[in-house]
């Protein structure tokens, strides 16, 4: 941990004579100071300095570099800021820009105040440079130049503290509220030259970058009716339109439970946030009556979500530590200054300035020692995958030393907790059966199965002082215990405790075997769990995206998971806690947005084949074992990539018409390239439509393109928290209009706009005239997104009991806020009750009363599973073996017969601090800071290979023999063995890749910027650096469907 505070001080800069006229205010000079050890690094103060001067982005008045020190295994990090030309900004407005974002306080302004003149308008809404659900305050200046801060009254903007919702709007307009460098960097994003701006057609074969503008209303008819759809091309192919499957006859009359015709629409959703889901929602599953709509959860932290799924089975994913309240912190795979949810602006602040003043330890699990290194108690370079192993030697040691919540584990039901004062319980003493050969192996054993025993049919049975006993009679039950009990056909059977399994599961294996396999030493991994239990319940073992996205990823994040429970420090203040609350109901009030008259209920098995058991189809009863492909009975679900090996292999069924929406799978799926060849056949996708702002590397092979808006025009969105303990729900609005084309009667190109039209045309349910039921039974129209989305917020308001807005800000609202042309949606005292929350960004509830008086958290879990039956009695389909109901090792075998010889070093990715999946390429600022990615390699291999920072070297896998060419930069930041290369870049679309668009001057934003008559010509910053995914091959985990991120071996070749 860095020890003493390392201020910069720039000193003595006097006051221009021009402000002597501010009397007691008066100062003869100013200071700013930076702290290092509170620095994540994140670069908003940068680059909200250059784009409040108009610098170009090349260009900076300061910057902030990092730099390591120490030797591996225990190197250190730490931030410098290099003046370059800062003038305190010489009186044009204090404090300056950059301490006004900075999320950790380590810039400081100390010297007068001088307010920005107020020109333009101001806008509060919600970020969607990432998912981590920030609060955005803009400023739209002169030349509709926007600036970024973040939102005051938004916990997420001010490290936990905001603003009193009940301040008035205009105080609120000065005061400062951080962001990340993210939305610093979107007015690129907003006004990319790429844009497209008017529907496309291909105009060539599928791939081939050829496409023509065509009009919105033809749009509209050829995806609804289908036809002939390229015969000017001679395809004589009839292509399928919407139409054609809007039938409830069945998709296979041998298989009825596939469902009906209509799932044979497949949407596909990248970015997915209430709001626009619940708009698609509509659309898909009510209208349309498909089951298909898909998220992208799989690539999207799927792994650390199952091991919590498993845990509570099913009732929560979102479990994370307490970081306001927490001593004791084990990041698994969370790369905190960079990403995260909540993201670095809250999660990252938070704990460098808990750290700073010396209130908690922070331990990093992670092969890449990423910036966070900076206030870390503790590094521990596990390998890549065995996250599991290191838990489970944790686990050992805890058990081994009895340092774990005993009396919390024999705590047997609710009651029992309640009594003991606690409220959440474990399975730990209920009763299993572990007879494989009988019908109710795997499962909890009920007062149901035995005779004689009193109490709920449906109560545990646990053993009690000796004898057998319901679970909701006991207060305490014991934790280790194994026998043979009479059932009630009188035969007798072998049970054990929950805690018996999970304790033979771990002990399974030695400390030394955990130590070897995870490539921690076992001293240390005693050391970490004997302060990690003595810190317990103010202790919390926090896993991200990192510590399970790979094959044996819910496994591994179930152990982490366990580690909570051992330290009895689940729904404890300082321990893990689910997430937040909503502030409101938006969906129904006193508009009801959840029905509609008509709407259907989708049914069937979705093409992802998720949440559905093998062995209820008609294919096993035909066929029996193995499936053609995997089956996930027991998942979390949003599983993209095995929607889209279902769709390349027409299993369980054939697809008609495929949407994807704000999706790049071919980019940002591990492997992703593999799918290029199902969407280049139209036998397997017979129509693809994608909504996007751009054309990238999945959609270049699509029929259609609808142009959609940016979260800066539109996305409208309900956000409620990802972390444990806050209470809100913030509002997206639009801060800008749209920059798209618009139909003839006026409504921007948008998703929207498309799902409206689209189903009017083919008379479908709950769009157009008569929609959206109100409590007066009167059916109101949606003909444009505003329809939808502020009755949404008009329920908000009133659930949550707002107060109508003073006159001030309404006037506020009205003169800034472009929804403000729709209030006449609705009466007049509604309108003003939206008022309150839009001038504020949505509503947001204090954290009075989150804890009870002894300590537990009031948005509790209600029960945790050291033994899960339903995942016992799962499988994938693809044998009769059954999945394990407790925590258990997954050794790592190597893919495709690859042997470490051959392919030394494995490769893991991660996500840089200023920019997120795909789609951030456009960001100028951020290319000039860093314009290629690195791939960091330790000091070790280096030297076997002959290597130095900068030198180039071809990194071959068996996804891609012939290789690709990466920059090297030796660390000790990374893991012997491993090699690491950050996201985000090598585009061959995006900007990237030459198109042949007739008119495109006028199709992209940037028209002549970027087209010469019909080409569109290649920006090659777009194309610089490698793209990891190019490397990987598509592996799922066989339980949560998981991508595999971490386990592709490669090996290097200097250029």
């Amino acid at each position: 941990m860095p020890g003493r505070r390392n201020f910069l001080k720039l000193v003595g800069i006097s006051l221009a004579a021009g402000f002597s006229g501010w009397g007691k205010e008066v100062w003869s000079g100013m200071r700013l100071e930076f702290e290092a050890r509170r620095c994540m690094g994140c670069q908003a103060c940068v680059l909200a300095c250059a784009e409040t001067r108009g610098l170009p982005p090349e260009k900076r008045l300061f910057e902030i570099r990092i730099e390591e020190t120490g030797r591996f295994p225990a190197p250190g990090v730490r931030f410098l800021r290099r003046d370059l030309a800062c003038d305190l900004c010489a009186g044009r407005t204090w404090p300056p820009p950059c301490t006004r974002v900075c999320p950790t306080g380590a810039l400081r302004w100390k010297g007068p105040r001088l307010p920005e003149k107020e020109t333009g308008r101001v806008v509060y809404t919600v970020c969607l440079a990432c998912n981590a659900r920030c609060g955005l305050r803009v400023r739209v200046k002169q030349g509709d130049r926007l600036s970024f801060e973040g939102n005051p009254y938004h916990p997420y903007n001010r490290a936990g503290d905001p603003l009193p919702y009940n301040t008035p709007v205009r105080e609120s307009l000065s005061l400062p509220a951080a962001t990340c460098g993210k939305p610093q960097c979107d007015p690129d994003y907003l006004r990319n030259p790429y844009r497209v701006l008017v529907p496309l057609k291909r105009n060539g074969p599928r791939g081939s970058g050829r496409f023509v503008p065509i009009p919105w209303d033809q749009l509209i008819r050829e995806i609804a009716e289908g036809g002939k759809l390229f015969a000017h091309l001679g395809d004589e192919r009839r292509y399928p339109g919407l139409r054609d499957i809007l039938s409830d006859d069945p998709l296979d009359p041998g298989a009825p439970e596939l469902g009906p015709r209509r799932n044979q629409l497949v949407w596909i959703t990248g970015r997915s946030q209430a709001g626009r889901k619940h708009f698609i929602d509509r659309f898909v599953k009510q209208a349309v009556g498909s089951v298909n709509h898909i998220g992208h959860t799989d690539i999207c932290g799927l792994g650390f979500r199952m091991g919590n799924y498993i845990l509570t089975d099913g009732a929560e994913v979102e479990m994370k530590a307490d970081i306001k309240r927490v001593r004791y912190l084990l990041l698994f795979g969370a790369n905190i200054f960079s990403a995260g949810q909540p993201g670095p602006t809250t999660l990252g602040a938070i704990l460098a300035r808990r750290v700073a003043r010396g209130e908690v330890r922070v331990v990093i699990v992670d092969p890449r020692g990423h910036e966070a290194l900076s206030l870390a108690h503790a590094w521990l370079p596990v390998r890549p995958g065995e996250d599991g192993a290191l838990a489970l030697g944790m686990l050992r040691v805890m058990l081994e030393e009895g340092l774990y919540d005993r009396a919390f584990l024999e705590l047997p039901s609710e009651e029992a907790a309640r009594a003991a004062g606690r409220n959440t319980f474990t399975n730990a003493t209920h009763l299993v059966v572990v007879e494989k050969d009988h019908p109710l192996y795997g499962r909890i054993l009920r007062v149901r199965d035995l005779s004689g025993l009193p109490g709920p049919e449906e109560d545990p049975v646990v053993v009690c002082g000796g004898a057998l006993a319901p679970a909701s009679g006991a207060r305490r039950a014991e934790l280790l215990w194994e026998g043979r009990v009479r059932l009630s056909d009188g035969s007798r059977v072998r049970v054990k405790t929950a805690f018996s399994l999970f304790r033979e599961a771990v002990l399974a294996h030695p400390l030394e075997y955990y130590a070897e396999r995870s490539g921690i030493p076992a001293e240390k991994i005693r050391r970490i769990a004997r302060e990690f239990a003595a810190f317990a319940p103010a202790s919390a073992a926090h896993a991200y995206h990192g510590g399970g996205n790979y094959p044996g990823g819910a496994y591994a994040s179930y152990a982490i998971a366990l580690l909570n429970v051992l330290a009895g420090n689940v729904n404890r203040r300082g321990g893990y806690l689910p997430r937040g609350a909503a502030a409101g109901n938006w969906r129904r009030g006193i508009y009801d947005l959840t029905r509609f008259p008509g709407a259907l209920k989708p049914r069937g098995v979705k093409i992802s084949r998720e949440k559905y058991a093998y062995e209820k189809t008609s294919e096993f009863r035909r066929k029996g074992y193995p499936a053609r492909l995997p089956w996930f009975p027991f998942t979390k679900g949003g599983l993209s990539v095995s929607a889209l090996k279902g769709i390349a292999a027409g299993y369980p069924y054939p697809v008609k018409i495929l949407f994807t929406y704000f999706f790049n799978p071919v980019y940002s799926v591990p492997g992703g390239r593999e799918f290029e060849k199902a969407l280049s056949d139209p036998e397997r996708v017979p129509l693809h439509v994608s909504i996007d702002v751009t054309v990238n590397e999945t959609n270049v092979y699509a029929d259609y393109i609808v142009p959609d808006v940016t979260y800066l025009e539109g996305h409208y969105g309900f956000l409620t928290p990802h972390a444990p303990g806050e209470h809100f729900t913030a509002v997206r609005t639009p801060v800008v209009e749209p920059l798209t084309g618009r139909t003839r009667d006026g409504r921007p190109f948008s998703l929207e706009t498309f799902l409206i039209d689209l189903a009017c045309h083919l008379g479908l349910p709950g769009f157009g005239e008569k929609a959206i039921p109100d409590r007066r039974g009167r059916l109101l129209p949606l003909r444009e997104a505003e329809d939808f989305y502020l009755r949404g917020m008009a329920n908000l308001a009133e659930n949550a009991g707002l107060p109508e807005a003073p006159a001030e800000e309404v006037a506020f609202v009205e003169r800034n806020y472009p929804v403000a042309r729709k209030k006449n949606l609705l009466p007049g005292r509604e309108w003003r009750r939206v008022v309150t929350l839009l001038a504020r960004g949505g509503v947001f509830r204090s954290e009075e009363e989150l804890f009870d008086s002894r300590g537990n958290f009031r948005g509790r879990v209600k029960k945790l599973h050291l033994w899960n039956e339903r995942l016992a009695a799962s499988g994938s389909g693809l044998s009769p073996e059954r999945f394990h109901g407790t925590v258990r090792y997954q050794e790592k075998r190597p893919f495709w017969g690859e042997a470490p010889e051959d392919l030394p070093f494995l490769l893991i990715t991660h996500k840089l601090a200023l920019h997120t999946q795909s789609r951030t390429i456009c960001y100028r600022r951020a290319l000039a800071l860093c314009p290629e990615p690195p791939l960091l390699l330790h000091p070790e291999e280096a030297r076997k290979l002959g290597l130095s920072s900068g030198d180039r070297v071809r990194i071959r896998s068996r996804a891609l023999p012939e290789g690709a060419v990466a920059r090297v930069e030796v660390s000790e930041r990374v893991r012997p063995g491993c090699v690491v290369l950050p996201h985000h870049y090598g585009h061959w679309q995006h900007g990237a890749g030459r198109l042949l668009v007739p008119g495109a001057e006028r199709v992209f934003l940037g028209g002549k910027e970027v087209a010469r008559g019909e080409e569109v010509k290649p920006d090659p910053s777009r194309a610089r650096g490698l793209a990891p995914n190019l490397l990987f091959g598509v592996r799922l985990d066989p339980l949560g469907g998981i991508p595999d991120f971490s386990l592709e071996r490669v090996k290097l070749e200097k250029v």
